[in-house]
């Protein structure tokens, strides 16, 4: 009987409330949060007012779905369904007041409350896969065939969704096109959470198999097809990368030099490679009459455990040559990881492989919540040597900005760079502009940090910025050498931004340009002005090169503009627009600041909403 003569308005009916008992928290979640899509299409003014209140809604709903249905597959596999469902009902009250604590925390810290959040959710999504399979068992092909065929149903769901999306909204054009209606586009952005949102849930719902199918031991054999994909595709192209870091090593052996810090990254992509090709071939593990894949997976570990050390000294040396970052700490704590997976996966010949993904999970939740989080640790030993590196100087703190460039021009240059990219680490990437400012005080400018393995965006210094030339990579729509301004700078900040009607007037002939810039809570603003009569000569001028307008605070240094007036023709330059209303003008540049910029009175509140607008 062909599925045309199976299927029946009544079955799909059925088929449809048995998805809605056993996952009704999953799908109310679901709902709730495309009714919260919908209305945030329609109508915005429903929110309430501030970005904590609409991170919560936003990203509880669609978590606590996830986390619904890895808590209905694993209540399935208990006895006493009565207290799995309390549990299910406790483990959603905490993770509401989780998220509620999150959302009115999202600003405190922009690494700590980030990776918290980034590992809590992998957690969340990672659990569907391997919470339902925890008891001990032979092996785990049962948790395989359930992935696989979880990982196929989200695809196909998703596929069948856009397919449906794709014809409604081909239909809704037509019906514009035919009948010169004029369709709302908010309608076309919810049928988009439609589809892609409840219709596509609920699709995926209905694939999850349940009771024996759910626990289908069948071990499967790969087709021909999947067998060339990774025999012929995959495994030579590992074998790539351990043939060229291999003979890395024997270079730096022969030079007798540490590695680049780069190879870190080829041996990660070669470990999780490695990971992907054994998640692939697990199956056939056993099977009697597949001897290679035995040993391709014994001999892979074996050979990648040596190459884990170059990735160890690799991070060391960058940890040693640009500071400890959180981001560092991670990829050693990962490298660690690595060790124990490549030594147990050859001792024991991949028997499990299950645990490799709840241990990864494991290990990146346990180090990024609680006070001994990584980022956590990382700001308390950043500040540790900050404080040791002053004590040791002598200095009285709070610095200003002459008084600490005396003190890292006294410093070795090395020394002094890891100075100010500690204290530029903890004030922007970490959050931590009070802590900084026990050290230093709102003058002293780190926004160019040489924490980093290279330089941010220009080749200057941070705090000083001396004459000479910099060579910006946007610089006047080419990567060109451009003249610096003359002049005693202590910071610079990039500009590129229209200058609409509030922030730009024009007297006389004359254009003056409102910029607004900030240093820490403080907002400023600065005027320049412009004969416009010289915007008219350098517009016709094709080999016109960029042009410093001074105010005695700042230096703008102007490399592309663009001025628009009322009834001005796209193609016919300024001088068609003489007289013409001024309407905004574009400008792409560098602002370079004096000390008086700062030392002046910062603008009203009221006044930094106006120019906001």
């Amino acid at each position: 009987m062909s599925w045309m003569e199976k299927f029946s308005l009544k079955g799909a009916g059925d088929r449809f409330e048995a998805v809605i008992k056993r996952f009704p928290a999953t799908l109310m979640f679901t709902a709730a949060f495309t009714i919260i899509l919908m209305m945030l299409i329609w109508n915005t003014e429903f929110f309430p007012e501030g970005d904590a209140s609409l991170f919560m809604l936003l990203f509880y709903p669609p978590t606590a779905a996830i986390l619904a249905l890895s808590l209905h597959l694993w209540s399935e596999e208990q006895a006493d369904r009565k207290k799995s469902k309390l549990l299910h009902i406790a483990v959603q009250v905490v993770w509401f007041f989780v998220c509620l604590c999150i959302s009115l925390a999202l600003f405190a810290n922009t690494i700590e409350f980030g990776v918290g959040m980034m590992a809590t959710v992998t957690l969340i999504c990672s659990s569907v896969f391997f919470l339902s399979f925890l008891k001990k068992r032979e092996n785990d092909i049962e948790a395989w065939n359930f992935g696989i065929n979880l990982i196929f149903g989200a695809f196909i769901s998703s596929v069948v969704s856009g397919i449906l999306l794709g014809g409604i909204e081909l239909l809704l054009w037509g019906i514009e096109m035919l009948f010169g209606l004029d369709i709302s586009g908010d309608l076309y952005l919810s049928l988009v959470i439609i589809c892609m949102v409840l219709i596509n849930t609920l699709l995926f719902l209905m694939q999850i198999p349940e009771g024996e199918a759910k626990h289908n031991r069948d071990i499967n054999r790969m087709n021909d097809f999947g067998r060339v994909v990774v025999h012929a595709l995959f495994v030579p192209l590992q074998g790539a990368y351990l043939l060229t870091l291999y003979v890395y090593v024997l270079f730096i052996l022969i030079a007798w030099e540490l590695p680049m810090g780069g190879v870190v990254w080829l041996v990660t992509t070669m470990m999780v490679g490695m990971l992907f090709i054994i998640t692939l071939v697990y199956p056939l593990l056993f099977h009697d009459d597949k001897p290679f894949d035995k040993k391709l997976v014994r001999w892979l570990s074996a050979l990648v455990l040596p190459l884990l050390v170059l990735m160890t000294v690799g991070i060391l040396r960058r940890i040693s040559d640009y500071g400890f970052t959180v981001p560092r700490a991670y990829v050693l704590l990962f490298n660690i990881w690595c060790y124990v997976v490549c030594a147990y996966l050859y001792l024991k010949k991949a028997r499990h492989i299950l645990w490799i993904l709840v241990s990864f999970v494991l290990v990146f939740f346990i180090s990024a919540i609680g006070p001994w989080n990584i980022s956590a640790c990382t700001r308390r030993l950043l500040t540790s040597q900050v404080d040791d590196i002053f004590a040791q100087t002598g200095v009285r703190l709070p610095l200003d900005y002459d008084r600490f460039d005396s003190l890292t021009k006294t410093m070795d240059r090395h020394e002094a760079d890891l100075l100010k990219g500690k204290l530029s680490y903890l004030q922007f990437d970490m959050g931590e502009d009070s802590l900084v400012t026990r050290w230093l005080d709102g003058l002293v400018d780190l926004h160019t940090n040489p924490f980093y393995d290279g330089p941010d965006s220009i080749d200057a210094e941070p705090s000083v910025v001396n004459p000479g030339t910099i060579n910006y990579p946007t610089a006047y729509m080419s990567n060109q050498m451009i003249e610096m301004p003359q002049g005693d700078f202590i910071r610079l900040q990039q500009v590129d931004e229209w200058q609409e009607e509030q922030n730009l007037q024009e007297q006389d002939s004359m254009l003056y340009m409102i910029i607004p810039y900030y240093q820490d809570t403080l907002s400023y603003t600065t005027t320049f002005e412009v004969p416009f009569k010289r915007l008219q000569e350098i517009d016709v001028d094709a080999d016109s090169k960029p042009f410093v307008l001074d105010n005695g605070e700042a230096s703008l240094l102007i490399w592309n503009f663009e001025v628009t007036k009322s009834g001005q023709p796209e193609e016919d330059g300024l001088e068609a627009a003489e007289g013409a209303e001024l309407k905004d003008f574009r400008v792409e540049g560098m602002i370079f600041f004096r000390k008086k910029a700062f030392e002046k009175e910062p603008i009203e509140e009221e006044d930094e909403e106006y120019l906001e607008e």
